[in-house]
């Protein structure tokens, strides 16, 4: 799901603020933003509805359905400054909608990292318990090849 946020990061939006002086370009960066909003909106949909609790789905819903907002300004004011390219007042009006675009991506990014933070947690002890395996992995060969063995005539296959 980060692969369509990270589309519309701020990198994103600052390439349609940029264009404000090349506004030719403003048509396929808006068709380029609607494409990878729609990725988002549905694997959105999906982790909204895998979510654990309730309310960390109901945020990345909400949060989601916001950026479809922001972005459907963003686009309407990316056409409005086609029309009239010369238009300053429309100029700083697409400076704002692409701020606000990507305050709306920095909310949709932390609620996604609020629903993460249980996976987090099983790749963090997956992680350790990968460790104590290759631990003891190593300690295995060791005492199969005889460099732990205890002084007396015991052997570790004696206790394997």
């Amino acid at each position: 799901i980060l692969m369509p946020v990270v589309s519309l990061s701020p990198v994103f939006s600052l390439q349609m603020t940029k264009s404000v002086t090349n506004p030719e370009e403003l048509g396929g960066l808006a068709s380029q933003m609607t494409n990878d909003y729609g990725h988002l909106a549905l694997q959105g949909r999906m982790a909204a509805a895998t979510a654990e609790p309730e309310e960390i789905g109901f945020q990345i819903r909400t949060r989601v359905q916001e950026l479809g907002h922001g972005c459907i300004f963003l686009v309407q004011k990316a056409g409005a400054l086609q029309i009239c390219p010369t238009d300053s007042y429309t100029k700083r009006e697409l400076i704002e909608c692409a701020r606000a675009v990507t305050e709306k991506v920095s909310l949709v990014l932390s609620a996604l990292q609020a629903g993460n933070k249980g996976t987090q947690a099983c790749i963090t002890a997956a992680s350790a318990v990968s460790g104590i395996i290759a631990d003891l992995d190593t300690t295995i060969m060791f005492a199969t090849a005889g460099t732990l063995n205890a002084e007396n005539n015991e052997s570790f296959a004696d206790h394997r």
